[in-house]
């Protein structure tokens, strides 16, 4: 069966939103992106061949020690592709031709703002400029913009939202912690808020998926049916994402659990226990090539201490210094690769190199002592996990083409 798979030849640094944005830093893209720098040599045939499709796919495990207190494993599928997620190319042509809005959310998430309790929500995002009107001109025209939408929203994602509310964002703790933008969260968004009654996220996950995801990709596993069996956890949460460019969309299906109160006592970090999985493989979408970076782990742990080591009892990826950059020495290794082994946040990817599998003991880690400090308040969470996930897989986009040879 031939399946098409689309090599993004135009992913650029400005990854989500115009680079003076002024609260749309994303300084988390910029340091995630020198982790995926491909050197290519004449001897190494698999690096020269090394593809990307649109679609990835990405297992996350945030230990917030820091902020939260929290404990989050989740699951992110995501492209740029509208023949991958299947949204009506209409709507995506309205969402990106409206400079307005800057981010749509979907999510089951409980208290998605506050004065939202046990129901589903829809939130057009648009970014307030400072000097440009006051709170109830940013109110108003949010819902303009939003009321634009709904509808056509509703009908794709056979969803039946209502207006309830305009939420202006201003608490900004857990974007400056995670160096993520304000884009689907933080000081200066604004929401143009509908909600509908509430669904379990396995019943959700299972619509939303369907009208997306073509059966062909559903039917090749992967970290879908991880993403599938999270679903089932009553405690389990989902999100469906649209962040606009120019010329497409990035497109994020999350599910997500969170284990509340547990990052502080976390010595040790097991990533596919905390999927409920003893092996994690690799959607046979990949199959038909080498395709290194559409598959990721990613772990961050924000720690109480900034002292903090973390170990790991499998194989780490060498580092070499590249343009004075510290990039992986060989993409065709699998094994953990690490942007930053402490301090104020620890980062590291697991690379499958030409492997299409991993089991459980190969990707378990272990952290050193560390001291309590006091909690921060923090921002929804869901909210700042679909941005890092965009993040992890931009990164692997732009570099790829920046270092292929001619």
């Amino acid at each position: 069966m031939h399946r098409s798979r689309k090599i993004n030849d135009e992913f650029t640094v400005n990854l989500i939103l115009k680079a003076r944005a002024p609260v749309a830093m994303y300084k988390v893209v910029l340091s995630l992106l020198l982790i995926f720098v491909i050197t290519y040599s004449a001897g190494n045939v698999f690096a020269e061949q090394a593809r990307l499709a649109t679609y990835h796919e990405i297992a996350q495990v945030v230990v917030d020690q820091k902020l939260s207190n929290n404990v989050t494993a989740s699951i992110s599928l995501q492209t740029t592709s509208i023949k991958e997620f299947q949204i009506p190319p209409e709507l995506d042509a309205k969402i990106r031709n409206n400079t307005a809005v800057v981010g749509i959310i979907v999510t089951n998430e409980n208290q998605c703002v506050l004065g939202v309790q046990d129901q589903i929500c829809i939130m057009i995002n648009t970014k307030r400029t400072e000097g440009q009107g006051g709170i109830k001109e940013a109110q108003d025209n949010a819902r303009k913009t939003g009321d634009l939408f709904i509808d056509d929203i509703n009908k794709a994602l056979n969803l039946n939202a209502k207006f309830h509310s305009v939420f202006i964002h201003y608490e900004d703790s857990s974007n400056r912690a995670l160096d993520t933008s304000g884009q689907v969260s933080g000081a200066g968004t604004v929401s143009a808020v509908y909600t509908a009654q509430m669904e379990s996220t396995d019943y959700m996950f299972n619509n939303i998926s369907t009208i997306l995801i073509p059966q062909q990709i559903r039917n090749m596993g992967g970290f879908y049916d991880v993403a599938k069996e999270i679903a089932r956890d009553d405690s389990s949460k989902m999100s469906f994402t649209i962040l606009p460019r120019e010329k497409d969309s990035i497109m994020q299906l999350k599910v997500s659990e969170k284990y509340p109160h547990a990052a502080r006592e976390t010595k040790e970090i097991d990533p596919l226990k905390l999927f409920k999985v003893d092996e994690i493989k690799k959607s046979s979408y990949f199959s038909g090539g080498f395709f290194p970076l559409n598959s990721l782990i990613h772990v961050v742990v924000l720690p109480t201490d900034d002292t903090t080591k973390i170990h790991t009892n499998t194989h780490v990826i060498d580092a070499v210094v590249k343009n004075n950059q510290t990039v992986p020495a060989d993409i065709t290794k699998s094994g953990w690769f690490f942007n930053s082994e402490s301090g104020k946040r620890i980062e590291a990817m697991y690379l499958f190199g030409e492997d299409f599998s991993v089991k459980r003991q190969d990707l378990i880690m272990t952290l050193g002592d560390n001291t309590p400090s006091v909690s921060l308040p923090g921002s929804n969470e869901i909210y700042i996990l679909i941005g890092i996930g965009v993040a992890a897989a931009g990164a692997a986009i732009y570099y790829l083409k920046g270092f292929r040879k001619n």
